[in-house]
């Protein structure tokens, strides 16, 4: 799995993670992924968990560069993504059926 988010019949594991920011942050993320916060306004955005292995994708890269250019290299906490969740979603599905 490249991503993963809330939905109806995902793991107990994951439904702890993503319902709700305090409990998410609370929790422990699985080895190999990272947290991050995807949605064009705040009000709108995504928690995702992100395997590692699709961070050193060209096509994440500059994603990742985007978001630096919005938020800065300095972000604390879960990393923001500027970028529209369901668009994310389909890139990170792409990314997991090429490797």
């Amino acid at each position: 799995m490249g991503w993963g988010r809330k939905e109806s019949g995902s793991s107990p594991m994951l439904d702890r993670l993503l319902s709700g920011k305090e409990e998410w942050a609370e929790e422990k993320i699985p080895k190999g992924y990272v947290p991050m916060l995807v949605g064009d306004e705040e009000d709108q955005a995504e928690r995702f968990l992100v395997h590692v292995k699709l961070l050193n994708d060209r096509r994440f890269v500059a994603l990742m560069e985007m978001a630096a250019g919005e938020f800065g290299y300095n972000q604390q906490g879960i990393i923001r993504m500027p970028c529209n969740a369901r668009h994310f979603q389909r890139m990170v599905d792409v990314i997991s059926k090429t490797r």
